[in-house]
């Protein structure tokens, strides 16, 4: 199996850092500015970081595939919190793609040379962001919405 996970509302929830503007998106100055050590170290961890600890445990492929531009202090959060991924794909400073666009193509530079059908129908992808879980869907990959589930494993939102 493959298990894909995003970062933020996924396995972790670090939403004191995020402002959110008037039309819904992402202030992501504010985002930035709040990516200091002593922020992203009161990030807590959401119930689907334990399914991702036990994904890698059990010898499973596990991807982290995040919209975040990564710090040191974000990889340092993830080995702190034994978080561990056999690649953590990010987006790249100064991209400014939409998520799903991202995502995909993230997916698709790592996979380069893998038929499509080969790792899609090995993959699950767990994502809060619907326009991912759905492109996700329309390559043939399992989606599933972490806000759901973290909420079904009883996560405050």
């Amino acid at each position: 199996m493959i298990y894909i996970f995003d970062l933020d509302h996924t396995v972790i929830d670090s939403s004191h850092r995020q402002l959110t503007r008037a039309d819904g998106s992402l202030d992501l100055d504010h985002w930035i500015e709040n990516c200091t050590r002593e922020k992203i170290y009161q990030d807590k961890l959401l119930p689907l970081a334990r399914l991702m600890r036990s994904a890698y445990a059990q010898g499973h492929q596990v991807i982290v595939c995040t919209a975040r531009v990564l710090s040191v202090w974000d990889h340092a959060f993830l080995a702190d919190n034994n978080l561990k991924a056999h690649a953590i794909l990010s987006r790249p400073m100064g991209c400014a793609d939409a998520d799903s666009v991202l995502k995909e193509n993230l997916l698709f530079d790592y996979f380069q040379g893998v038929p499509l059908a080969r790792w899609t129908r090995e993959a699950v992808f767990y994502d809060d962001n619907q326009g991912v879980l759905e492109m996700a869907e329309k390559l043939g990959i399992r989606a599933r919405d972490a806000v759901q589930l973290n909420n079904g494993f009883g996560a405050k939102a």
